[in-house]
């Protein structure tokens, strides 16, 4: 694996619990579900994804329309659901190719970006709703492990189909709405601690994601980010908070769950398609306060 492609899946996903404690063998991470505790879906299609070090439990068929995604981790490492619609005529082992030849760089246009819930520690659930049309998908983890291979390279990536005909469904109605653009995060009001529903849309003309981070006590969200794009084997400075994976411009992914007091960080990881920089570099980071 050559250093680019090592760089990419640590500066793409780097919001995660990758190092367990040498004390012990304890994790240094309270679960996730501490920090985002999701409600479930009452309406919409649910599937439920267990994550395992390093496999999914992904249905081979899924109805189309309108999806809750609900990611449970049952591993020790945390772990993030990316899905990505396939082009006419691609399979699951194109995809797979195209992720390891893109590296560092922007992926192809036919690795359609849908969404899904972003990363969750071990023990810990997250959600979130978008939609499935008909077709071929692509499900798996870009979570970097400690060597530092993401962890699709362990077997954490798995094909499956989304069966017609094309349902029209509505996303769950939202409390708080989160626009993303070129380069920021722009909330409807200011979040509050307890339980939200936010409707996360990509308003910008280039694929985003929602990094959400709990900031560890006295920590910042520049610290965040140095960790982030380079780890060097230590502990992420905060606890993974879920969000949304990388979704196309104009689409809609809606997450929820529960927000305890605090600090957290707000980062796109995304490859900026003019000069390939995360888009974190190019200002789409920000750190708020929830009371």
């Amino acid at each position: 694996m050559d250093h680019q492609f090592t760089r990419r899946t640590v500066t793409l996903i780097g919001m995660l619990a990758l190092i367990e404690s040498t004390a012990g063998g304890q994790s240094l991470r309270s679960p996730a579900a501490n920090v985002l505790s999701p409600v479930p879906a009452k309406k919409n299609n649910v599937v439920t994804v267990v994550a395992h070090d390093f496999a999914f439990d992904v249905p081979a068929s899924i109805p189309s329309g309108l999806t809750t995604f609900r990611l449970v981790n049952k591993g020790k490492w945390a772990h993030h659901l990316t899905v990505m619609r396939l082009g006419a005529g691609k399979t699951a082992a194109d995809g797979l190719a195209a992720l390891i030849k893109a590296g560092q760089g922007v992926r192809p246009a036919w690795l359609h970006a849908v969404g899904g819930p972003n990363a969750i520690d071990a023990g810990g659930q997250a959600e979130a709703t978008v939609n499935l049309p008909p077709g071929n998908y692509l499900a798996f983890c870009e979570v970097p492990g400690p060597d530092p291979a993401p962890h699709f390279m362990k077997g954490m990536v798995k094909g499956f189909t989304v069966t017609p005909p094309d349902r029209i469904g509505t996303l769950p109605n939202a409390d708080f709405n989160l626009r993303m653009t070129e380069y920021d995060y722009v909330f409807s009001r200011p979040l509050t601690r307890g339980h939200h529903v936010i409707a996360v849309t990509n308003a910008g003309k280039q694929k985003h994601m929602l990094v959400i981070t709990r900031l560890a006590p006295g920590k910042s969200n520049k610290e965040f980010l140095d960790w982030a794009y380079d780890p060097k084997g230590k502990h992420e400075p905060g606890w993974a908070a879920s969000g949304v994976t990388e979704i196309e411009p104009g689409a809609t992914a809606v997450m929820e769950g529960n927000f305890a007091p605090g600090k957290y960080s707000l980062v796109c990881f995304s490859p900026d398609v003019g000069d390939g920089k995360p888009h974190f570099m190019h200002g789409m980071q920000k750190e708020i306060v929830v009371k």
